[in-house]
């Protein structure tokens, strides 16, 4: 089996890479899950990963429940789109480079014919 050494480094890299995202995702979701409710305004109601959020809220009812208002940041639901994005940028690489050095490759048309 012939084994391309020069991607050997890229494979780790983007492998490592993408493995780091992951972690950073889990490790930050309590973090990324409120920047996601709190995209419009919202009703929390409790803190970190047992917090339950309501929208289009009432202020009264949000004291009612023992809650807290947050306001709204349009800019807060980039953050979860960019990570998926870098996410799947860095782990379809990692792959596509995985299955190269591993040896397989897609067929082209020219060998289908």
């Amino acid at each position: 089996m012939d084994l391309h050494h020069p991607h050997w480094g890229r494979t780790i890299f983007w492998g490592s890479f993408a493995a780091l995202l992951y972690a950073a995702m889990f490790y930050y979701s309590d973090v990324i899950l409120h920047m996601a409710h709190t995209t419009p305004a919202a009703c929390v109601v409790g803190h970190g990963a047992d917090a339950i959020y309501y929208h289009k809220p009432d202020a009264a009812a949000c004291a009612a429940l023992d809650g807290h208002m947050e306001p709204g940041v349009w800019w807060h639901v980039l953050i979860p789109i960019l990570l998926a994005f870098a996410i799947s940028f860095a782990h379809g690489a990692f792959t596509g480079l995985f299955w190269d050095v591993m040896g397989l490759k897609a067929a082209s048309h020219a060998e289908k014919k």
